[in-house]
């Protein structure tokens, strides 16, 4: 019966953890606290009685951790023997794999007991191994669950001999023993943040599209300027040759062609670098854009509360124009239900722009901007008259505009709801 509680219990570890996907990242070290259960497997009269156990975990190489516990267990057969015995171990734990959120892993060490109820007990051999998993629960907490079995060295665990008709029921031999499951929360040293990670490796993706995108217009402009200086020598080397034919080029119209190219080559390279920098401002939209659904807006409901003003964080537009992009959509609904649920209320649209371009142009494309939202909703089936669109600019910022993370929070769409 022990051994079909702890084998039922190893194959629910497994079988939990192989129905759950999502990211899971281990930090270098953690200490923890766990309880449990424990059963004696050196007389018929054993019964179950609490463990404890405190440790510190460090991630030797990737798949291996070693781990230092303290714990102790009152084992007790009752009319038989009762011994609080005081465990320490080193084990090692094994992880082959993750399945999502949840890294299974078995384990093995080696430690020593001792019974703390008998003056001058002697420490006893002990081998602990057994099976557990690990899942996060929150920022820097983990969830362990463990079974197993520490198999003492000797038949002293519980002062008294075994008999050859009371063997160990998991070797077959006289050496003593317990099966245990634990329960505990571990903590994380040194973790890792993954929303500031995501959020820092979207930026960088972002600037090295940047980066690639200026060289190539760079590039570009370069050739641009080539071939127009290879055009300019060619028109004064026929206007050199040609000087004396009434036929020929003027040095006027030498330097007229001359200029036209540079004024070609300059707008090329305008134009060149501008598209270079759309792409890049696409870029990183799209990426807050989804770091906000992810990390802010997952599952969330926008409330309407008069007097209130409300960020619809991820509703974002095209570079320099009042296009919402497709992905805004799925903040739209979520306003249009909030707009839906509450037919009393009345909202004033607000659009905000950065400080990238003129103060008067902001004010005219933040106002587009409120007016596209409120657009979208009308055509949802919200009544205009609910409605009104104001436009500030870049004379409302929330966040530095010396940054690419602050001109992206600085660039939103407000509901203010009018009391």
């Amino acid at each position: 019966m022990k051994r079909f509680i702890v084998l039922t219990l190893l194959v629910v570890v497994f079988g939990v953890s192989s129905h759950v996907q999502a990211q899971f990242r281990e930090s270098k070290a953690a200490w923890g606290l766990s309880a449990g259960g424990a059963h004696g497997d050196n007389a018929a009269a054993d019964k179950w009685v609490m463990q404890y156990r405190g440790f510190f975990a460090y991630d030797i190489m990737p798949g291996f951790i070693g781990q230092l516990g303290l714990g102790f267990a009152d084992l007790n057969a009752p009319g038989v023997y009762s011994a609080l015995t005081l465990i320490t171990d080193l084990r090692l734990m094994v992880s082959p794999f993750s399945l999502g959120n949840l890294n299974p892993y078995l384990y093995a060490g080696f430690g020593v007991s001792k019974d703390l109820n008998l003056n001058g007990s002697e420490f006893l051999g002990i081998v602990p191994f057994g099976i557990g998993m690990q899942t996060r629960i929150s920022s820097g907490v983990l969830l362990d669950i463990s079974g197993g079995y520490d198999l003492s060295l000797s038949d002293e665990l519980d002062h008294h001999a075994r008999s050859s008709n009371d063997l160990n029921s998991l070797t077959g031999g006289k050496a003593d023993g317990f099966y245990g499951f634990m329960v505990g929360v571990a903590f994380t040293i040194g973790g890792v943040d993954e929303a500031a990670e995501l959020q820092k490796k979207q930026l960088a993706d972002a600037e090295a599209r940047r980066v690639k995108q200026q060289a190539d217009a760079d590039a570009e402009a370069l050739r641009v300027k080539a071939a127009s200086d290879a055009e300019a020598r060619r028109v004064k080397e026929a206007t050199d040759k040609d000087a004396s034919n009434a036929k020929g080029l003027s040095d006027a119209e030498a330097r007229r062609v001359k200029q036209q190219a540079d004024a070609d080559a300059e707008a090329l390279r305008v134009k060149a670098a501008a598209d270079a920098e759309a792409r890049r401002v696409k870029d990183l939209a799209d990426a807050e854009a989804r770091r906000l659904a992810d990390l802010k807006n997952k599952d969330t409901v926008i409330v309407l509360v008069k007097g209130q003003t409300v960020v619809l964080r991820g509703v974002n537009f095209e570079f320099n124009k009042a296009t919402l992009t497709g992905y805004s959509e799925r903040i739209l609904w979520k306003a249009y239900n909030a707009m839906v649920s509450n037919p009393d209320v009345r909202v004033v649209i607000t659009g905000h722009t950065d400080n990238v371009g003129s103060q008067k142009y902001n004010q005219s494309l933040s106002l587009k901007r409120a007016q596209a939202v409120k657009n979208w909703l009308v055509e949802k089936g919200i009544d205009s008259k609910r409605m009104r669109t104001v436009g500030r600019g870049q004379n409302e910022p929330v966040a530095s505009n010396e940054t690419e993370e602050g001109r992206l929070e600085n660039r939103r769409i407000e509901f203010y709801v009018e009391k």
